[in-house]
């Protein structure tokens, strides 16, 4: 065989050398991996202010504003909370359809005793860091029949069973009696809420 037949042989050979490598070494596949992934949360039984970012200390229950009356007024004055946890409105509980009663225990306040010249009750607002009072009472019906005991809880309150929201129980009222004039200013106090499910 001459140099141009070695030649073509050569390159005949190193064609099909080429060939049978990259039969050999075979296409380049993309694998798969295949599997499950579970996704999970746990709730629990529970009740927070509705509207709220659901905190279980600290919890503003909103504010009993019993309005606005000239110093003079006698006379029954009722409210209910309102504004609770930044919502307007009234102030609602709502729970997991799990909670079916709840009891609730309201503290006496701030300045419990005082003003009982002035009306009834035994809590009391304080026109600030004066002398005058005005004595409110709680209840838990708006009929004003079932009182709040200061520091003790009321059990057996229904909620709702379909996990709706439903009113904060708690109705407040003012019964001035006396007439004698009160100075002017805005009279407050502070009450501990305890909701336990």
């Amino acid at each position: 065989m001459g140099a141009g037949g070695r030649r073509q042989h050569g390159r005949a050979f190193g064609r099909l050398a080429a060939a049978a490598l990259a039969l050999t070494a075979g296409p380049l596949v993309a694998g798969t991996l295949g599997g499950t992934l579970q996704a999970q949360m746990q709730l629990t039984a529970g009740c927070m202010v509705a509207g709220s970012s659901g905190a279980t200390a600290g919890v503003n229950f909103g504010t009993l504003d019993f309005g606005t009356r000239p110093g003079t007024f006698t006379g029954i004055v009722t409210a209910t909370p309102s504004g609770a946890e930044g919502v307007s409105g009234p102030t609602q509980l709502v729970c997991s359809p799990e909670v079916l009663g709840i009891s609730i225990q309201v503290g006496p306040g701030s300045y419990a005793g005082q003003g009982t010249g002035i009306g009834t009750g035994p809590r009391a607002m304080r026109n600030g860091s004066t002398a005058a009072y005005v004595p409110y009472e709680l209840y838990r019906d708006a009929g004003h029949t079932q009182p709040y005991p200061a520091g003790t809880a009321i059990t057996g309150v229904n909620v709702p069973a379909n996990g709706a929201a439903f009113s904060l129980p708690i109705h407040g009222q003012i019964n001035k009696s006396n007439p004698a004039a009160l100075p002017a200013g805005m009279y407050t106090d502070t009450l501990q809420v305890t909701v336990t499910y």
